[in-house]
């Protein structure tokens, strides 16, 4: 099988909207709200993640992406393929048991839950483009999370500690993973 064109969006749930990372530029204190607004605040209230077509059909979308921690699996199994391995192992979300593997310059990927139902078809991209498109969005993501954790500094009145902490746990992604990635594929944080 040839690899398949691909298009890979990272999108942020916003109330009942899975809304394109880009689109959220500048509303970093609007998003703020919009969590604060909710009748708790936990890290299940931070979802977003890529929503990935191949070949014109979904393989990622609302019902398989989950928690922003969830998604940073992505970077984990990107850099154990581009380390070396084989095959490796992501769940971006909670009932995930994605397989990559990297055959040259393609890049195979196949979900499944963890009975081995699957959950999405076998499909294959490019390898570099895909993992340069995740790094760029991936740099998005944390420049744009890093805007709301000023956003939510910056709020008048001040929000209580607890509520901020749960922003810092859930917005706070291992930042060294991506960079790991992205100096591989050519990819530095200004998105280049």
């Amino acid at each position: 099988m040839a690899p398949s064109p691909f298009h890979a969006e990272f999108r942020v749930l916003i109330g009942p909207d899975w809304v394109p990372l880009q689109s959220l530029e500048g509303l970093e204190a609007e998003a703020v709200g919009m969590y604060l607004r909710r009748p708790s605040v936990t890290c299940c209230s931070f979802q977003g993640g890529f929503f990935i077509d191949v070949g014109g059909h979904p393989f990622s979308d609302d019902g398989s992406v989950d928690e922003f921690w969830m998604t940073w699996s992505w970077f984990f199994a990107l850099k154990a393929l581009l380390d070396g391995a084989a095959e490796a192992g992501a769940n971006p979300w909670e009932e995930s048991h994605m397989r990559l593997w990297r055959q040259g310059d393609v890049l195979s990927m196949e979900d499944r839950s963890a009975s081995e139902k699957p959950l999405s078809p076998r499909v294959e991209v490019a390898f570099l483009p895909f993992v340069q498109s995740l790094a760029r969005q991936g740099f998005a993501f944390l420049a744009w999370a890093e805007r709301v954790l000023a956003a939510l500094d910056a709020r008048e009145p001040p929000v209580p500690d607890a509520l901020k902490a749960e922003f810092r746990q859930s917005l706070t992604l291992p930042r060294d993973v991506l960079e790991d990635v992205a100096s591989k594929v050519g990819v530095t944080a200004t998105g280049r």
